[in-house]
């Protein structure tokens, strides 16, 4: 018969260790039913000086499953950020397809990229083609030393992120290009459509080299072709 106390314990809703060892007695097979609870219990070996094999093995087993837990963590957050970025990246481009005329798309632009992505600079610079626009600075001449600057960049047809050149910041960003501590600079070619998306930070750590260019590339993508729509006779 079990004593008063543990029949109050039960009552209570705990179990003592006696009806711990009563149970697994009962239950001989209980772990090989439960192989799991063997990554999180703490079975004594004894075994002397010596370590045991067994004991060495199942803390293997366990940091194993602790990596393999962390690297899932860590694959499931960046799923989680690429869906966060990829619809940012869907609510700016339907804001550059409603855009009626080249002004509308380019503030369309500036503001979905300081609301959806936090940047403090956006500017963008066309060589080709070379037309009357009321945005200053958006068409650069055909004789203008500027496109010495930026022609190794589109000659490149990839994106490049890192710290600015002064002097091809000053083209990009204007008076702005001392407040810009890092900076990711955009292709843009499309249909005869040439010129630099430059996108600028206070921060010196936002746009590194080798940081990821697959959105980057793909933003340029999408505003070579609604630009080049916008531009076409």
């Amino acid at each position: 018969m079990r004593s008063p106390a543990i029949s109050k314990k039960n009552v209570q809703g705990t179990v003592s260790p006696q009806e711990v060892a009563e149970f697994l007695r009962e239950h001989p097979r209980f772990f090989q039913d439960h192989l799991d609870l063997l990554e999180v219990l703490e079975v004594p070996h004894p075994s002397g000086a010596a370590v045991s094999l067994v004991a060495r093995q199942l803390d293997l087993l366990r940091e194993r499953n602790r990596s393999l837990q962390q690297q899932l963590e860590e694959i499931l957050q960046v799923a989680r950020d690429n869906d966060a970025l990829y619809q940012r990246l869907q609510q700016l481009t339907l804001a550059l397809m409603d855009a009626k005329g080249v002004e509308d798309a380019l503030a369309s632009l500036e503001w979905g990229l300081h609301e959806y992505f936090k940047t403090d600079f956006v500017a963008v610079r066309l060589t080709a083609p070379v037309l009357e626009s009321p945005v200053e600075g958006l068409f650069i001449p055909t004789e203008s030393a500027d496109r010495v600057l930026l022609e190794p960049m589109l000659e490149a047809d990839k994106p490049e992120c890192g710290r600015p050149d002064p002097v091809r910041a000053r083209c990009l960003f204007g008076e702005n290009a001392a407040e810009v501590a890092s900076e990711a600079l955009v292709p843009l070619r499309h249909a005869g459509l040439r010129g630099i998306l430059a996108i600028g930070s206070r921060n010196n750590g936002r746009f590194q080299p080798g940081m990821g260019l697959l959105f980057l590339s793909q933003l340029g993508e999408i505003l070579s072709a609604r630009l080049a729509a916008l531009v076409a006779p």
